[in-house]
């Protein structure tokens, strides 16, 4: 079904502003990396990783709660306003540790943002035409986390280590004037309202586990995920090291995956929102990711690495929109902020361990051998974890 004119106002708009929103949180995390890299402590680096990811661990079951039970545009337009404020604050803070706070506490409005605006895409996009929103976002989200780190770099060199902040906070103000600009709005349902809190609160993840399609994908991105962390580790120590490539190459290499990120999440646009279809394009895109991974790993120049980024690139876009649209198919509207929320945060969960694990793998085996375990791990993920739960949604499509 065609989008109405409101439906393609309220996307492009969302669109719009969420990539600004993200083009400034990535500008904002580079310039950080590289505030705490000018004091020298490798442990700040960890810490700041930590805790831009922890709090979307944490907070995810009360953030999903709170998201399906306020309107969508209110919330969001004020939480804009708060991530801002903090933006500022890091910005005239540059401690160590009021940056590690700061932080912190910018990620814990991240931890209802995600799925807040994740949940009302459907909304606004229509139930029949969601994997075309999905693919307008994600592509979107592409190009601007594609670009920040060399704006971000760039605006360091050229304005210090706070205006660049400032722009973020800028950033979150435009996000929250697109949000109130909306025509259309989530709402609570009476059914949410009617719930007990604690059930309220799981019902995410229970949903995630029962549903025959859902938790195929589920499981085996977040098995995978054990190993996406560990070679995001290795990935720097690997182009610079092992293959001596400069830091200009290093960030290219990092350019080529997020440019083919954005022509797979283009390329999704007109996929079918059959759950079964959904399913298996996803299975198959993270197969085809796990042996691109083990190949870049036998790479002996960086040139070779190029076209393997590219089309690794390519199936995380496509798994991007396949995986949302499947999440908005198979979840009741009424759940759909808690099902993203808990997503994301075992996702998340997955690569914090992983990012762990990487660390230590990387003072005992070289950052070429991390690539090569992560590509033969994931792919007996895929074929293990992954084939055994498509029978599930192959059992239920069946009885349909």
């Amino acid at each position: 079904m065609a989008l109405t004119r409101v439906q393609k106002r309220d996307l492009r708009l969302l669109a719009l502003f969420r990539g600004f929103s993200f083009l400034g949180d990535s500008i904002a995390l580079i310039t950080l990396y590289l505030r705490v890299a000018h004091h020298g402590h490798g442990w700040m680096i960890a810490a700041l990783s930590i805790a831009a990811a922890l709090p979307l661990v944490l907070l995810a079951p009360f953030a999903g709660f709170v998201v399906d039970h306020l309107p969508a545009k209110t919330f969001l337009a004020l939480l804009c306003v708060v991530e801002g404020l903090v933006c500022v604050g890091i910005g005239l803070w540059h401690g160590n540790v009021a940056t590690i706070l700061l932080m912190a506490l910018l990620t814990c409005g991240v931890a209802f943002s995600l799925p807040g605006y994740s949940a009302l895409v459907p909304t606004l996009s229509g139930e029949e035409n969601v994997a075309l929103a999905q693919s307008t976002i994600q592509s979107v989200q592409g190009v601007a986390l594609t670009a920040g780190p060399a704006v971000g770099g760039v605006l360091v060199g050229a304005l210090g280590q706070s205006w660049p902040l400032y722009l973020d906070a800028m950033s979150f103000a435009l996000a929250g004037l697109g949000t109130i600009l909306l025509r259309t709005d989530r709402r609570p349902s009476a059914q949410a309202s009617n719930e007990k809190t604690k059930k309220q609160m799981s019902a995410g993840v229970r949903l995630i586990f029962s549903d025959p399609y859902l938790r195929p994908v589920v499981v085996t991105v977040t098995v995978f995920m054990l190993s996406l962390g560990a070679v995001n580790v290795a990935e720097v120590f690997f182009i610079t090291q092992t293959l001596h490539a400069s830091d200009l190459m290093y960030g290219l290499v990092g350019t080529s995956f997020g440019a083919g990120s954005i022509v797979g999440s283009l390329g999704a646009r007109s996929l079918k929102q059959d759950p079964l279809a959904l399913v298996r394009i996803s299975l198959i895109s993270i197969a085809l990711i796990s042996v691109l991974l083990g190949g870049i790993g036998l790479m002996e120049h960086v040139v070779l690495v190029f076209p393997l980024m590219v089309v690794t690139g390519v199936a995380v876009g496509i798994v991007n929109v396949a995986f949302s649209t499947l999440s908005a198919v198979q979840t009741p509207e009424a759940l759909r902020g808690r099902v993203y929320a808990a997503t994301g945060a075992l996702f998340t969960s997955a690569e914090i361990s992983s990012m762990v694990l990487g660390g230590l793998l990387l003072t005992l085996v070289a950052p070429r051998t991390i690539f090569q375990m992560a590509g033969v791990f994931s792919i007996l993920s895929v074929f293990i974890a992954g084939s055994l739960e498509l029978r599930t949604s192959h059992r239920a499509h069946a009885l349909k």
